[in-house]
Formats: C-alpha cells, sequence, structure tokens
C-alpha cells in the first residue's frame, strides 16, 4: 500500500517535539502494518460543553461481564507493576514460606537454583529482539532492565527459593517485572511506551523462550486489584489534572481561533501527493470533523479519527459546522474512528453521527498513556491498513 500520503494531524497540547516523536512511532508502526504511504506533517503546534444524555460515551460502561473483569484487573496489575516492577516477586518472597520442600541430596542443587540458574544465564533470543525493536527498544534498555530485575536486587533469587513448590509462577512473575522495568525505564526518559499487544506479547516470548508454563493470574495477585484501581487514581490525580489542563485550554483555543487552524490543515492536505488520508488525534479531530463539514473542503479519500472529542462536542451543539444532531453533508469523506474505553478523551461516534466506521482499540495502559497509545499502536494501524484498501 504506496500509493498517495497520509496526513497525520495532532491533538491537544501537542507541540513540535512531541508531534515530531507522534510521527516517528506512527510511521514505523504503519510501516511494520503493511503500509508504506508517505506522511505529511501537519503540526499545527501553539495554534491553537449542554444536552449531555452519554451517548458518545463508550458502550455498556454499567455492565459488566468477565470480560471487562479481567480488563480492569489486567490494567490494575500492569499499573501496579509499572509503579513497582518487582511488586510480584516480594510478594513471593513472603508467601507459603511455611510450606517446605523436600531438602535434596547431599551435593545435588535444589531444583529452584537449577532453574534460577538457568532463567538468570539468559540472552534475548531472535524473537524477543524482534519484539524489542518494535517495540523501540534497543539492547541498551534491555541490558538495563534485565540487570535491574535479576543482578542488582537479590529479591527475585529469593522469589524462586521461596516458590520452589510453584516454579513457573515465579518465572511468570519474573518475566512481568522485566517487561514492566523496561516499560517504566521508557516512561522516565519520556519516551513512547509499547502497546499493550507488544507488552503481552513480550511476556508471552519470555516464557517460551524460558520453556515454562503461561499462567493465569493467581487469585493471590488478583485479590485488591480493584481496591487498588481506586487507589492509583488518588493518586495519580495530580497527573491527570496536568494532562487535562493542557486539553482545555486548547479546546478553549479552538474555539476563539479554528478558522486559523483548519486553514493550517487545509493548506498541507492540498500540498500533500496523490490520493489523501487524514489520520487526526484528539482535538485534531475536531478541527477535521468541522473542516470536512464545511462548504469548500479539500477533498480527501478517508478520515480517521482517534481519541478524539467530536462526538462529544457534536453532541453538545459545540462544532462550529453543524447544529447539534445535524447530519454530515453528502460530501463527507469515509471516517474510521477509533476509541480506547481507557482513554477519557475519546468518544464514540456510531451513535451520534450516521455512516461511521467504529474500532474500539483495548490498549490497556493507564489514562493519560492511554491517550497517545494509538499513535504506537500495532493494532490500530492493522485497522487503519483495512480501511485504505479499496
Amino acid at each position: 500500500m504506496k500509493d498517495g500520503s497520509i496526513v497525520l494531524v495532532h491533538g491537544t497540547g501537542v507541540r513540535m517535539s512531541g508531534y515530531k516523536e507522534s510521527l516517528t512511532l506512527a510511521e514505523r508502526t504503519a510501516k511494520q502494518a503493511g503500509i508504506a504511504t508517505k506522511f505529511v506533517s501537519c503540526a499545527w503546534g501553539n495554534a491553537l460543553g449542554i444536552d449531555f444524555q452519554g451517548l458518545s460515551l463508550p458502550p455498556d460502561t454499567h455492565t459488566e461481564n468477565l470480560e471487562e473483569a479481567h480488563e480492569r484487573e489486567d490494567f490494575a496489575r500492569w499499573s501496579w507493576l509499572i509503579a513497582d516492577p518487582m511488586c510480584e516477586l516480594e510478594k513471593l518472597t513472603i508467601r507459603d514460606q511455611d510450606r517446605a520442600m523436600p531438602a535434596p541430596a547431599p551435593g545435588v542443587e535444589p531444583d529452584w537454583l537449577v532453574e534460577w540458574n538457568r532463567i538468570a544465564a539468559y540472552q534475548p533470543s531472535a524473537a524477543m529482539l524482534i519484539l524489542l525493536e518494535r517495540a523501540g527498544l534497543d539492547i541498551d534498555a534491555w541490558l538495563n532492565a534485565w540487570h535491574a530485575v535479576t543482578a542488582a536486587d537479590p529479591l527475585a533469587q529469593t522469589a524462586f527459593e521461596h516458590s520452589a513448590h510453584e516454579l513457573p509462577e515465579a518465572a511468570q512473575a519474573l518475566s512481568r517485572a522485566v517487561v514492566a522495568r523496561l516499560l517504566r525505564d521508557a516512561q522516565d526518559k519520556g519516551a513512547p511506551t509499547p502497546s499493550r499487544g507488544l507488552r503481552d506479547r513480550m511476556v508471552i516470548q519470555l516464557g517460551t523462550d524460558w520453556e515454562v508454563l503461561v499462567m493465569a493470574p493467581s487469585n493471590f495477585f488478583v485479590k485488591g486489584l480493584q481496591r487498588l484501581a481506586t487507589g492509583l487514581l488518588r493518586r495519580y490525580r495530580g497527573g491527570l489534572t496536568d494532562t487535562i489542563v493542557p486539553f482545555i485550554g486548547d479546546i478553549l483555543l479552538y474555539q476563539s481561533r479554528g478558522a486559523e487552524i483548519r486553514r493550517f490543515i487545509a493548506d498541507a492536505i492540498r500540498s500533500a501527493p496523490g490520493r489523501v488520508t487524514v489520520v487526526a488525534h484528539s482535538l485534531g479531530g475536531i478541527a477535521c470533523v468541522d473542516l470536512f463539514a464545511m462548504p469548500g473542503a479539500p477533498k480527501i479519500e478517508r478520515l480517521v479519527t482517534f481519541g478524539s472529542q467530536s462526538p462529544l462536542f457534536h453532541e453538545i451543539g459545540a462544532l462550529e459546522s453543524l447544529e447539534a444532531g445535524q447530519a454530515l453533508p453528502a460530501t463527507f469523506p469515509r471516517w474510521l474512528n477509533i476509541y480506547d474505553r481507557n482513554d477519557m478523551l475519546s468518544y464514540v461516534a456510531k451513535r451520534v453521527f450516521s455512516d461511521v466506521e467504529e474500532f474500539e482499540s483495548a490498549s490497556g495502559k493507564p489514562f493519560p498513556d492511554s491517550h497517545s497509545d494509538y499513535f504506537g499502536n500495532d493494532v490500530v494501524w492493522a485497522e487503519i491498513k483495512r480501511f485504505m484498501q479499496p
């Protein structure tokens, strides 16, 4: 898929340095998904609510099935792990200490030590190196994370010793600790973190390379995760506020300078070669929906929005181009809207607009990371590839 071009429109609170990172990440992930289309920059930078019935919220938010319960537990688990990669291993060092294992014969190493020494000597397999590359992580990132978990702290080895009767669980906890450390190190450097899919594949690959059973979360760790999730929201309230304030500022700026932003986007589209697909994030999606609903808009093949508030704006009558409830014009391009339930700034479009294709991205990341996950999410770009096909 090489013809035409993709104009990437950023969203709220994004400035040039952040846009370049998002553009590079999007190009790399799109290429991995089989999209070789040329990307065109549309960094509008510093340029720059109601009758709310909840129509634009993701569906079934008040009902929960087993799959949703698993999603919440997974979200809480990884929030916990990224905050403290050693937390599961630490629990294994204090659990079941009274459960004695038979002593090995004289001169024979205990099974737990044989297993620990085997895994501690691990070198990333070719498959693991590919996953690291896809996640934007180099071998130095791996070595730093591996050393921090297995060598700098004796806790991991102690976890194996105290879990001699359940070594596969200790190995799985170790794999999650290493991957969590990789994610936290990337976060600390301000780098994009891997998608949920890549994260889980790295954990599975380690289990495969180590030849240990891939296990479901134990009841020991599942207990209390719901309480933990509530505590995490309280803990990160300041961070949420820091994220929301720039968002509100850019939205207010758009209300006063929306025409300038739309003109900037239109100029970028007219300069793009071939058939154009516009991919717009967050506030960029609002600007693009407004632009293509207005007379004289540039012609494009397709519009993709992710993490966008345009459905909310239309529901409450805050779009400049359309009254609340008004249908899109016949000239409006094909539109795919992508949302994530963990992204508090994304909304569903299908119940607000008609003739919109919809896709749910389950990043598994906490907010606000979920709001920027789309750029490097291979599942998202696979769906965009499908949408771009004739």
